[in-house]
């Protein structure tokens, strides 16, 4: 206690600072102003050192030193002052940042606003120590230039800045939550500097003697609420605190079930406990599949049983595939505390796919024809499917994936490996027709063969369009060094006739002035009908003519629909 006996020198020197900066006067209300501006765009911007700089700035923390001064020494003129300058210097923060955000008006919550709408018993304690620590830094010039940190620990002007953009926004509840974060700061500063500037002997030295029956009347007000809103803020420490640890059991029940997914891994969870006890969260996962709402469901109960709340669970599946130069790797979860990765590769059938994975897409890397889509383990009794999902122009043989499969036993070690091929075609259109790999000029394409070959193709489209049978449905080409190879695909109802392609083959040579090889792949389309077999394109033409002559002039326009 001896380093809070002040001397009388010091004494002077404190109650003139904390008389002058208590006065409300012009000056004190513009740093208001302009610590509130400096606060509210720090807030919208989400900008921590901005609103470093509103602490500074604000002179809010010094009329509540005047307060506490004058409750100890009963000076009734400096707490009038004081009070004043302290209820008009919020009311004003308040207003300012009220218009400042209906001046901006576009503008959403940030994590710097969210973070001042819920305050707890740490806050308090926080003010509690801040309030020591700036009175303690006036009683003791020695230590007084602390007084900078002490305003930045307080924070004062910040929640109520953001108390005024939360009504801005239309949100009571919150501003209200921001308005008690100052409200706590207050009380707590007003309590705690009164008990330093006691313990130094202000009360009853330099010229005045107060009785102490005195001194527990004045500060009967402040005490009481001081110990209300520490019981409140107690309960919400309480409520934070157990949203927290359910929010770590939701995080870890999500990460242990997803891991068990081959390729899934979580990547955001949100959670909501409503009023009547049910619990709603919402998952973001990295997965190569969107999950069946029999895995959701199976989660969602290992969820409820955790924490032991009727949960109803919503995953939003993000299709993505984690690989590593060595191909697909294990559930990478998050990164520790010490910089590494956890990895949990949840059993053994999530490393069967993972090689299995690797081996398929290494020889698949060969023919840019073909890709593959993800690997699957399939429950099949006391066999270990592999199911390998590729897309491509052309499906494997057998003799492919009896070759994959003996690569995957050997590779994983397991001779009861059975691998299954789920073959999935894709087409690729181009200007030119069905793109096929190996039907394309490649560094032969100069634009001189580019025009012949388009003239060709154009008079095949003619030619085609006059038979009623067949219908060309895509044109390749290649150009060797022996000449033109032509690859031309049509329906129709039977295989083109051999005559057919010799004329038409003879016919190419001679527009291209070279040897042509030509290839027509034959799709049988027939269809039977009344009149007998016909093709589909001949029924196509009969039903586009007698549409033609049934169709009215004009059409009326329907309301409220569209006009065909």
């Amino acid at each position: 206690m001896q380093y809070l006996n002040i001397s009388r020198e010091r004494f002077e020197v404190v109650h003139r600072e904390i008389s002058e900066g208590s006065e409300p006067a012009l000056r004190f209300y513009l740093l208001v102003t302009v610590a509130t501006l400096i606060a509210g765009f720090g807030l919208i911007a989400d900008s921590t050192a901005v609103v470093i700089g509103a602490m500074l700035v604000a002179p809010l923390m010094t009329p509540i030193f005047g307060v506490s001064l004058a409750l100890v020494r009963g000076e009734a003129n400096l707490l009038g002052r004081a009070l004043r300058a302290e209820i008009v210097g919020v009311t004003l923060a308040v207003a300012m940042s009220f218009v400042l955000g209906l001046l901006l008006g576009d503008f959403e919550a940030t994590v710097e606003m969210m973070s001042r709408t819920r305050p707890t018993l740490l806050d308090l304690l926080v003010a509690v120590l801040a309030g020591f620590a700036g009175a303690y830094a006036l009683v003791d010039e020695k230590i007084s230039p602390a007084l900078p940190g002490v305003a930045i620990a307080t924070a004062i002007v910040p929640p109520l800045a953001n108390a005024g953009l939360c009504l801005a926004l239309g949100e009571v509840t919150a501003a209200m939550g921001s308005f008690l974060l100052f409200f706590t700061n207050f009380l707590s500063i007003l309590v705690v500097a009164s008990l330093t500037f006691l313990s130094s002997g202000m009360a009853k030295r330099f010229g005045i003697r107060e009785a102490d029956v005195d001194l527990v009347r004045r500060f009967r007000l402040p005490v009481i609420a001081f110990l209300l809103i520490a019981a409140f803020l107690g309960h919400s420490l309480f409520v934070v605190s157990r949203e927290r640890r359910m929010g770590r059991e939701i995080r870890e029940t999500l990460i242990d079930e997803t891991s068990r997914l081959p390729g899934t891994v979580l990547l955001e969870a949100q959670h909501y406990l409503e009023e009547e006890g049910h619990m709603q969260v919402v998952a973001r996962v990295g997965t190569p599949a969107v999950l069946t709402p029999a895995q959701v469901s199976g989660i969602q109960n290992e969820l409820a049983g955790r924490i032991g709340v009727p949960t109803e669970l919503i995953v939003r599946c993000v299709l993505s595939t984690t690989v590593s130069a060595l191909g697909s790797v294990r559930n990478t979860i998050e990164q520790n505390l010490d910089g590494t990765f956890t990895r949990s590769s949840g059993s053994d059938n999530i490393d069967a796919i993972a090689t299995t994975e690797q081996v398929v897409r290494e020889y698949l890397a060969a023919d840019p024809s073909l890709d593959l889509n993800r690997v699957e383990y399939v429950p099949y009794g006391p066999r270990r499917l592999m199911l390998a999902h590729v897309i491509g122009l052309r499906p494997l043989t057998w003799e492919e994936t009896g070759r994959l499969q003996a690569d995957v036993r050997q590779a994983t070690g397991d001779d009861d490996i059975e691998l299954i091929v789920s073959h999935q075609e894709r087409i690729i259109i181009t200007t030119d027709g069905t793109f096929r790999y190996g039907w394309f000029l490649g560094s032969r394409a100069t634009p001189e063969t580019r025009e012949r070959l388009l003239k060709v193709r154009a008079d095949l489209t003619r030619l085609f369009e006059r038979d009623d049978a067949y219908a060309l449905l895509g044109f390749n080409a290649n150009h060797l060094d022996d000449g033109f190879e032509i690859l031309l695909e049509v329906a129709g109802p039977g295989i083109y006739p051999r005559l057919e392609v010799e004329q038409l083959q003879a016919r190419l040579a001679r527009e291209l002035s070279e040897p042509v090889a030509l290839y027509v792949h034959s799709r049988v389309e027939v269809i039977h009908g009344p009149k007998g077999p016909r093709s589909i394109k001949e029924l196509d033409q009969y039903f586009r003519s007698r549409q033609k002559e049934n169709l009215p002039q004009e059409v009326p326009a329907i309301p409220g629909a569209f006009r065909k």
